[in-house]
């Protein structure tokens, strides 16, 4: 049983990736900290925030919501990582090292949002509620603590 979100591995890659990209856009021209850096940086510290966030309301669906916003804000860091390469503000090596850290990121975001959502079925199916609200992917029932069961 997990504990604490500071104990999950996606949680901890994506805490590097922000620590990465503060370190690198350290070295970005002063005219761009309200702009460019500002951007990157805030999309960065979302992704883990938004797993502690989810992690802490202890709510199955609501840890998928926010692993979902925290797969948002991945998405918008690897535009604004993209275009800071545009820009010559990264190199090409930076942001294909932060493309691949961020890809591993991503994949464990997806696995555990699957792994999460099939316990969500499962403890309905166990609770002996198959009523599943038409087209909305919610379902009805009880839900486990995003603890239970994560390692």
């Amino acid at each position: 049983m997990v504990k604490s979100y500071r104990h999950l591995d996606v949680w901890q890659r994506a805490n590097a990736a922000v620590l990465d990209v503060y370190r690198v856009t350290s070295l970005f021209p002063r005219s761009e900290q309200f702009a460019v850096v500002s951007q990157l940086r805030c999309a960065a510290y979302s992704i883990p925030a938004n797993i502690a966030e989810g992690f802490g309301r202890r709510s199955t669906k609501e840890l998928l919501q926010f692993l979902a916003i925290a797969n948002g804000s991945l998405e918008e860091l690897r535009y604004f990582l993209s275009l800071s390469c545009d820009l010559r503000y990264l190199s090409l090596a930076e942001l294909e090292k932060l493309e691949m850290d961020l890809k591993a990121v991503a994949h464990i975001i997806s696995a555990l949002a699957k792994s999460l959502r099939l316990r969500l079925a499962d403890a309905a199916t166990r609770a002996g509620s198959s009523d599943s609200l038409p087209n909305t992917g919610q379902v009805t029932g009880t839900t486990k603590t995003p603890s239970e069961g994560l390692h």
